[in-house]
């Protein structure tokens, strides 16, 4: 790959026209999500017109016409005689929101939450302003209403990705254990756990009423786990737990928690292992030096932490990370990195209390 010294003045020029490019098209797969366009030719796998899409989704036949087009140019659509149908994957990716690998909201809160807050970032580089992830859970609606495939993901990564990686942590849990979630949000990962291990407990904390504890609140009355599920508003550094749970898990969460109470925070974490007992820490791959700023592997965390920087975001390198886990008590701290997320690559930390 050429280097930004060696590309000629053409080729960065075509590298911008690219990227322009792919900002229209996050807006044409958006408008096919909301419209329900991607929804109409999942459900008509031989293919629609651009006047029968028009009809099913009771739109403006000559713009649909011209996102039909739009969204062929981008290889969301191809045409089989003479009809529009979804490219391959695209039906699990953009249609419907069940698939563990559904990027449909992913788009919708492009435009609608973070393409004007980033509209907003040459003001912020002026004036420092720092917002709340609390403000903006509460307008999210993924939040409050978490879509289907926001649980298939937290299922598959326990049992893909976590799961074969703490076999003692699995045992205890088929035995009658504990684990312990922090800042477990609207609680998807406590629900698929508590389903998965029907004689453990499990404590979700978390800071976030309003698109966090409350939906999680709502959503373990309706699926019956009151007696098996409790959660709680508790600031992570200041757990009371003392040698009570089996593991504790941290998901995609830890780039959230400010950079001065990480340490307290693991403390806490270490504090309430028993032994032998496990922490589980799932976020954002981020780089640990320059030249990593511009490896693939990186940029989901590289592009999170931009889009969240006026929120106090501050993403953790590896170092830092394990520095603090070891420096708490943890031994035998692992990184993995996890590819197959819809936000792109994280990495999850086992550590361990022997």
């Amino acid at each position: 790959m050429a280097t930004s010294e060696t590309l000629s003045l053409h080729q960065q020029a075509e590298r911008l026209r690219e990227w322009r490019a792919g900002f229209q098209a996050v807006y044409v797969i958006a408008t096919g999500v909301q419209g329900g366009f991607f929804d109409q030719l999942a459900a008509h796998p031989h293919g629609l017109s651009a006047q029968e899409l028009a009809e099913r989704t009771g739109c403006h036949a000559p713009y649909v016409a011209m996102w039909c087009n739009s969204a062929y140019r981008y290889s969301l659509l191809d045409t089989v005689d003479g009809r529009y149908v979804l490219a391959p994957h695209v039906d699990s990716l953009l249609a419907g929101r069940a698939h563990p690998d559904s990027q449909a909201v992913l788009f919708l809160n492009a435009v609608r939450e973070a393409g004007p807050r980033l509209a907003q970032h040459a003001d912020y580089m002026k004036s420092g302003t720092v917002g709340s992830h609390a403000e903006a859970y509460g307008r999210n609606p993924t939040r409050l209403d978490p879509p289907p495939n926001q649980e298939a993901l937290q299922r598959r990564l326990w049992r893909e990705e976590m799961q074969p990686r703490v076999p003692v942590l699995d045992e205890a849990l088929h035995n009658g254990g504990r684990v312990l979630d922090v800042g477990c949000g609207p609680g998807l990962m406590l629900l698929q756990l508590a389903e998965a291990y029907p004689t453990a407990t499990f404590v979700g904390i978390d800071v976030v009423e309003v698109g966090g504890l409350e939906t999680a609140r709502r959503l373990i009355r309706a699926r019956g786990f009151d007696d098996r599920i409790h959660v709680e508003r508790v600031t992570a550094e200041q757990m009371p737990y003392a040698e009570t749970f089996d593991g504790v898990l941290i998901t995609r969460v830890f780039h959230e928690i400010p950079v001065d109470i990480r340490a307290p925070l693991f403390r806490a974490c270490y504090r309430a292992i028993k032994r032998p007992g496990v922490l589980l820490n799932l976020d954002f791959a981020y780089p640990d030096t320059l030249e990593e700023f511009r490896q693939p592997l990186f940029w989901s965390g590289v592009d999170n932490q931009y889009r969240e920087m006026s929120w106090g975001t501050v993403h953790p390198t590896w170092q830092e990370q394990h520095q603090n886990l070891t420096e708490a008590g943890f031994t035998a701290v692992e990184r993995h990195f996890v590819r197959h997320i819809p936000q792109g690559t994280h990495y999850l930390a086992v550590a361990h209390k022997r």
